[in-house]
């Protein structure tokens, strides 16, 4: 890979360092071409500047890094995304297949996105599209369907058809209003639950994700449980019964 230029934005001072520091260290191509600590600084500096990448925090101070992007109609660099975590970016980035490092930064998984950055099939100016039109139908919570992989098919469901979805060690079945079988997807319950959660989805035991619109009854026998309108029964663990109260 050639040369390529990069930015940094990130509130907290330390976390450029470190960021910094991992890439002199595991990604030398990357020149770091600056750093910014707010929405405005990081616009002073890109709005004269042109960079490859774009290493941008989500969740700052006051602020967002989708407020940068939304500002940048422009602008052409690969963002990957460096946070700890927000419920809205992240159902984002996981909706449009944007790269994205959890921190702390682990150096392997900084080499794999950087790498993945010479690799991307869309144009960097299609991915910030996706990204931010994915990003507002979240936030507007109007994103309709879930792609749902199986073993012979995608389905796209829609989200308020999902009654409940159970987890089976790695991989995860969605119930479905209307349908007899369940979609079994090879991915863990705790990825839907983050992107679902916004939808009315609620975790309420380990094995089960439940919608709470398709709820009919509790049920205070046997520990606890819900009745769903399809009148499958689902265990409500004592440690989430508190979930209840906000239903």
């Amino acid at each position: 890979m050639n040369d390529l230029s990069c930015f940094l934005v990130d509130d907290e001072q330390s976390a450029v360092e470190t960021l910094s520091l991992l890439l002199n260290n595991y990604c030398p191509h990357l020149n770091i071409a600056g750093s910014a600590n707010s929405v405005k600084k990081a616009l002073e500096f890109l709005s004269d500047h042109a960079v490859d990448v774009l290493f941008l925090d989500i969740k700052m101070q006051g602020e967002s890094g989708f407020d940068l992007l939304e500002q940048l109609p422009l602008h052409k660099a690969h963002v990957i995304f460096v946070t700890a975590h927000d419920e809205y970016g992240i159902q984002a980035i996981k909706f449009s297949a944007t790269d994205y490092l959890l921190k702390p930064v682990m150096p392997q998984e900084l080499i794999a996105a950087v790498h993945k950055v010479g690799q991307q099939k869309n144009s960097q100016r299609e991915q910030l599209e996706m990204l931010l039109q994915s990003y507002q139908r979240q936030r507007d919570n109007t994103q309709k369907r879930i792609a749902l992989p199986d073993q012979h098919e995608i389905r796209y469901i829609l989200i308020e058809n999902i009654i409940c979805c159970g987890a089976d060690n790695t991989y995860t079945s969605f119930y479905i209003r209307g349908e007899n079988k369940p979609v079994i997807v090879s991915k863990p319950i705790s990825e839907y639950e983050q992107i679902l959660s916004i939808y009315g989805f609620i975790r309420i035991h380990q094995s089960w994700l439940i919608n709470r619109n398709h709820i009919d009854s509790f049920k205070k026998a046997d520990g606890g449980y819900l009745i769903m309108n399809n009148r499958m029964s689902i265990p409500v663990s004592r440690q989430r019964k508190h979930l209840l109260k906000e239903l």
